[in-house]
């Protein structure tokens, strides 16, 4: 579904992803573990099309992927909510989904989210973590091939995040192909079935070092 051959990013004298060289399955989920500046949210800005890698080739589908987000197959949940002040929360979480059923669908992700009696705010009118809560419904809606996931639930209460990773495990964990980025090695055992290591832009698999 996704593979990256070598790919480098560098941004002035540091090199932020290093020569990396990895394959997600289709329907699969992998995850990142690393500290802060080790290069996963560059590499998933890169997976995206958000960065244009310096050296390498990203590939989805078997074919070089496209240039822009929205023609990759890729839906991303970044690390701040991203979300439009101007739009409401049913309009945000609309974003970008299938014209069938959107209002049910709004309706569904809000409940499963928590978020009912919210879908008519604005983006400004909400908590962070509603607003947090919000870009994740926006990207399930999305339902895309390939779902990136920037620290999901970072800043969220024990409670909060818990439901949350119930919904990512109904909605997108044997569905899409998910790639999630934290540093959170609990988060990632009950998200992923795969998890890989990053520390100053290298990536590898199995044991952290």
């Amino acid at each position: 579904m996704l593979q990256l051959k070598e790919v480098s990013k560098r941004f002035g004298d540091t090199t932020a992803v290093d020569g990396v060289s990895f394959s997600l399955r289709e329907k699969s989920a992998a995850a990142v573990l690393g500290a802060s500046g080790s290069g996963k949210s560059t590499l998933l800005r890169l997976i995206a099309g958000l960065e244009k890698p310096d050296f390498g080739e990203i590939q989805i589908d078997g074919a070089p992927a496209e240039p822009e987000l929205c023609r990759r197959g890729v839906a991303m949940v970044f690390q701040s909510p991203a979300l439009w002040n101007h739009m409401s929360v049913r309009d945000n979480i609309l974003f970008g989904a299938p014209k069938e059923e959107r209002e049910a669908l709004a309706e569904r992700l809000a409940e499963a989210l928590g978020l009912e009696g919210l879908l008519s705010r604005k983006p400004y009118e909400i908590s962070g973590g509603q607003a947090k809560r919000v870009a994740i419904a926006r990207a399930l809606a999305c339902r895309r091939g390939l779902l990136l996931l920037d620290e999901p639930l970072s800043n969220l209460d024990p409670e909060t995040k818990a439901g949350v990773i119930r919904v990512l495990q109904e909605q997108a964990r044997g569905k899409t192909a998910m790639l999630l980025v934290t540093h959170d090695a609990g988060e990632a055992a009950e998200l992923c079935d795969r998890v890989l290591y990053m520390r100053s832009g290298r990536l590898w698999e199995g044991k952290d070092e």
